[in-house]
């Protein structure tokens, strides 16, 4: 078969696949409107039946969708046991042996009974296929008595193995999911120390605008108190042109600005303005904790209230722990930093070191 023969059967092929799917919407409106457009006026029925035959050819020579073969899953499965082993004691085996190897089976043959039809050699020959049948036997029987303790070792030493590797897989899969639990640890304690952080940035940021805006007033104040009105030669006193004045002299109903109690400063009404929208609070202004008496204690006094009750061995373990959380922190911060900026935990860290280091010498030398 040349391959022009094969692309010609091909295209045949692939023009009778054409119609074996439906027609399409369009086509199914076109053959119920204009039928005669596709199959002509009058059809001759022999051409018709020649068409579908060479359509039903043309599809059986189509092939079969192809198979794509599946393997079955390999299942492990342990080596099973012997059956039908000879529950014959070992040392029976072996005597019936030595006995069958030994001169004694010669003297069995020498002995054999003598039958009716049967000549010497015939009955010594009987004896001797007895002897061999049984030797047979024991050979088999030691055979599967030692086939059946190999398997066994075999067999405990194949469960032993699939005990580890079931442990091993299960270790496996418990560091994999310990590894994962860890890292969504980390992520979290990650995260909400960068919100605590953010937060604590905040507020101070908070503090430092609130300071800026109270040396902003300061500095307003005495920007206020050192300008210099312009003094005519003539002495004319000048007053201050303000709202209330104005509305006064126009006719509205004002008070006057002298008579108001809760006035914060005298002066021009335009610094006044600034002032009062400046001295208004704000949340960032309030005290974020509550403001504690001025009868306080000292740190001297709170350090012997609150660590007096305990011992020197506990007061040093517990100056461990605290260096312990301080050298974490600082860890911690230079690996999301790149180098920890919070001076003040190093500061705390040094000192703690250097109050355990004193302590230590005052002991070493009392």
């Amino acid at each position: 078969m040349n391959i022009s023969h094969i692309l010609f059967n091909n295209s045949r092929i692939k023009h009778s696949a054409r119609f074996l799917k439906p027609p399409g919407f369009f086509k199914r409106a076109e053959m119920r409107e204009k039928p005669h457009r596709r199959t002509g006026p009058f059809e001759n029925p022999v051409r018709r039946f020649v068409r579908l035959r060479e359509k039903a050819r043309l599809f059986s020579q189509l092939p079969a969708p192809r198979h794509v073969p599946i393997p079955k899953p390999i299942l492990p499965t342990l080596l099973k046991p012997l059956e039908y082993v000879p529950k014959v004691s070992p040392e029976v085996l072996e005597r019936r042996l030595e006995f069958l190897l030994g001169d004694k089976a010669k003297q069995q043959q020498l002995h054999a009974k003598m039958r009716p039809g049967l000549t010497p050699y015939q009955a010594e020959l009987y004896m001797w296929e007895r002897q061999m049948r049984d030797l047979r036997r024991v050979y088999r029987a030691q055979y599967f008595q030692k086939l059946n303790e190999v398997t066994e070792e075999e067999r405990l030493r194949q469960y032993n193995l699939y005990l580890k590797e079931t442990k091993e897989k299960f270790a496996k899969r418990e560091e994999i999911r310990r590894s994962i639990h860890e890292e969504k640890k980390r992520k979290a304690i990650l995260r909400d120390t960068m919100a605590i952080e953010k937060k604590v940035t905040q507020s101070l940021e908070l503090g430092r605008l609130s300071s800026k805006k109270i040396k902003n007033i300061y500095w307003l104040n005495k920007l206020q108190g050192a300008i210099n009105y312009d003094e005519d030669k003539n002495n004319v006193n000048i007053e201050d042109i303000n709202v209330a004045k104005l509305a006064s002299d126009l006719g509205h109903p004002a008070e006057d600005s002298k008579e108001i109690r809760q006035k914060i400063m005298t002066g021009n009404l335009f610094f006044r303005k600034i002032l009062k929208e400046s001295f208004e609070l704000m949340p960032e202004d309030m005290f974020r904790y509550e403001v504690m008496d001025e009868e306080t204690l000292t740190p001297e006094e709170r350090a012997k209230l609150t660590y007096g009750v305990l011992t020197d061995e506990e007061k040093l373990e517990l100056l461990d722990k605290k260096i312990n959380i301080l050298n974490e922190k600082i860890d911690q911060d230079s690996k999301l930093k790149g180098k920890s900026k919070e001076n003040l935990y190093i500061q705390l860290r040094d000192h703690l070191e250097a109050a355990k280091l004193a302590y230590l010498e005052k002991s070493v030398k009392s």
